[in-house]
Formats: structure tokens, sequence, C-alpha cells
């Protein structure tokens, strides 16, 4: 075998010779491809039976070279890709684009699988015309190994972090939930107490009687919102299923609004009601609205208004519930983290659930509870946009 030289481009050099000689002839060749012991180099013919074979497929695959030529390379794939014509797809691939690479599982002699990195190669004449295929194969079983321990190493580091947050999250809410509910039972307790004194020493009077029921009233409602907040988290954790019907989102509104107002609380007022129908759960939907008109109450100054406005919109309708208090910064997004609180809000009573109730029940709905910072700087706008229709009716 002689390979061709470069000729000098600088003609006032000395011309060196346009041909070499190796050693060995056409011999070299084949002693070079027979070294190679990490790599599984040999030739097909058109149909894909074996011509050649190097030590490397002997290594790699298992057999002899008097054991292997002259047999399909089918031979070399699994049962499940003989069965799928692989091997005829990766001829037909090779011959259409001069070269096809992939991998995949591949048999050994003995029957044991390993994965190869397998690359195809046309060979083609002077015309053209396709007289056989060169096949190069490597062994990654030990590199694909190694990448899927990594990748489960991985993973378990990713599970031992989700249980640590998750004993924090834990730890947080019964510090919260110890604190917010020790508030309310405190008052029943001394409202109870002061009762119990004033009967015992005869100095009961009805209205430190009526004074001591409203006390205690107001802290066992406030204990049925914590509980009821909490069950809340409990059933969307367990991926309770939406009952879906066709309900106007307007008159919806229209009705939690009425409540809050024969609270009696005229600080809510309506400034846009349009009547616009989607597929939603109405009672989750409901409870929405009210945690976001409670939340807007709860976080402005007694003499602000709080703007409610439903309107439709591309696709669906859209919710507005507009407040004049601190403000919530825009950076939260769509994401509402339970039992996270802003700093500037310490001293108002609550876990943080609201608006994380809130923003999954909107996306179990497929649609989105964002923040958003009102033209004139002041205050907070929740807005919630709900499909008109819904690509799944909710899941088990």
């Amino acid at each position: 075998m002689t390979t061709r030289a470069t000729p000098s481009e600088n003609p006032g050099r000395r011309v060196r010779p346009r041909t070499v000689t190796l050693p060995y002839g056409d011999e070299s060749f084949r002693l070079l491809v027979d070294a190679v012991v990490d790599y599984a180099i040999f030739l097909l013919d058109t149909e894909g039976h074996v011509l050649t074979w190097n030590d490397g497929a002997a290594r790699i695959k298992g057999y002899a070279a008097e054991e292997i030529i002259g047999r399909h390379f089918s031979l070399f794939y699994t049962p499940e890709d003989r069965d799928a014509g692989r091997p005829e797809h990766v001829l037909r691939s090779a011959a259409e684009g001069g070269r096809y690479e992939d991998e995949g599982w591949r048999v050994r002699k003995d029957g044991t699988r390993f994965w190869a990195d397998v690359i195809v190669s046309s060979l083609r004449n002077s015309e053209g015309k396709i007289y056989g295929f060169a096949k190069v194969t490597r062994d990654l079983t030990e590199r694909r190994g190694a990448q899927r321990r990594e990748q489960q190493l991985i993973i378990e580091r990713e599970r031992r972090q989700a249980a640590e947050e998750a004993l924090e999250a834990r730890d947080r809410f019964l510090s919260i939930a110890s604190h917010e509910l020790k508030t309310p039972l405190a008052n029943v307790q001394l409202a109870a107490e002061a009762v119990l004194y004033a009967r015992q020493h005869e100095t009961l009077s009805e209205e430190r009687m009526d004074a001591s029921l409203r006390r205690m009233t107001r802290a066992v409602e406030r204990m049925s919102i914590l509980v009821s907040e909490l069950l809340d988290v409990s059933r969307l954790a367990s991926g309770q299923r939406l009952e879906t019907a066709a309900v106007d989102i307007a008159a919806l509104t229209s009705e939690v609004v009425e409540r809050f107002r024969a609270a009696p609380n005229d600080r809510v007022l309506v400034s846009r009601l349009e009547g616009v129908v989607v597929a939603c759960d109405e009672v989750r939907i409901e409870q929405v609205i009210a945690n976001l008109i409670d939340n807007a109450l709860k976080y402005s100054a007694p003499d602000t208004v709080v703007d409610v406005a439903v309107r439709p919109v591309a696709d669906g309708a859209l919710l507005e519930v507009r407040d004049r208090g601190i403000g919530m910064a825009q950076e939260a997004g769509e994401r509402f983290e339970p039992f996270t609180r802003g700093e500037n809000v310490r001293h108002i009573p609550g876990m943080g659930l609201g608006l994380f109730i809130s923003g999954q029940i909107v996306a179990e709905h497929e649609g989105t509870l964002k923040v958003a910072r009102p033209d004139d700087e002041v205050g907070t706008v929740m807005r919630v946009w709900l499909p008109s229709h819904r690509s799944k009716e909710g899941r088990e």
C-alpha cells in the first residue's frame, strides 16, 4: 500500500517524493486495525454479513474470527431489537446518510449484554456504489454504570435534602401552629375564668357576660379558621378530585362580596363585574375569592377599601382583588410557600396558608395566580386567570 505525500507549494524548495511505501505493504493497515483492542472494528458486506474481524471485536463480543465471519451482524443485537428491525434500520440509515451512530444494548457470544456506542459508515467505490460497510463498536458499559451510579447519588442526595426540608417545614409548622392556636385558646381560657370568678363572687353582670361570650366567640372563630386552613392543605396534598361544572365567575364573586358586606363590612367594593363562564369547581374557586378578599382586608388599613373586579379575557376569566395596604413584593410571582410570611406582617395573626392554598387550587384548574403592583404603587393587586376549558377533568 502507498500513500500520497503533499507536494510542496514553494517551487524554490526541494520537491519531496509524491508517494511513500509503507512497511509490509497492504498488511500495514490490517496490522493497525488488529492492534486496536479497545474497539471492535470490522467490515460488513452490503447485506450485513461480517467480512473481517479484529482483536478488539473478539475481546468485546467474545467471538473468534472463524466463528463469526460470514454470519449476519444482527447476531449482536438483542431479540427485541431484531424483532423491531433495528439492524436493517442501521444499514439503511448508513446507506442513506453515509454514516449512522447510536447507543444501545448489544449481545456477546455468552448471551450477556453490554452498552455499546456504534458507528456504521457506508463504503463506496469510485462510481459511488456501496460495496459494504465499516462498523466500529465501543463498550461503554463501565462508563454508563458509573454515570448511573452518579445519577443515583444525585437522586439520593436530592431525596435527603427534600427530607430535611420536609422536617424543617414540619418544625416550622408546629412552631407557627402552636403559636397561632395558643392565642385564641388563651383568650377562651381567660374569658371562661373571668365568668367563673364573677359567678363565684356574684358579680357577673349581663354586660360582662356578653363581653366574655363575644371574646370567646371571636377566639373560637379564629381557631376554626386555622383548623380549616390546615385541613385545606391536607386535602390539597392528597390530591382530591375537582368537581368541575360551568360557573359564572362574576355571579360567584358577587355572592362572596355580599357575604363580606353582611358581616357587616363596607370596605369591599365591586368596580367591575362582567359575566364570564368557566369550567371550574365552584366550591374551591369560591374559597379562592374569599381568601383573596380576606387577605386584602387583613393586610390593609381599616380606613381603606378593597376593590374587586371580574372581566372576560382571552380564553378565560380574570379576577382582580386590590388592596391599598402595605403591599407585597412582586418578586413573589406565582410561588407561595406554606407557613411563609413577609417580615412586615409578622405582627398580624396568621400562618401564611391563604395564598398558598389559593395558588394550589388555581393551579389545579390550570390557571394562574400572580402578584402585581398597581399603577399608583399603593398596595397590591392579586390577579387570578382561569381558563374557559380545562384539558383534564381534575386528577384522582
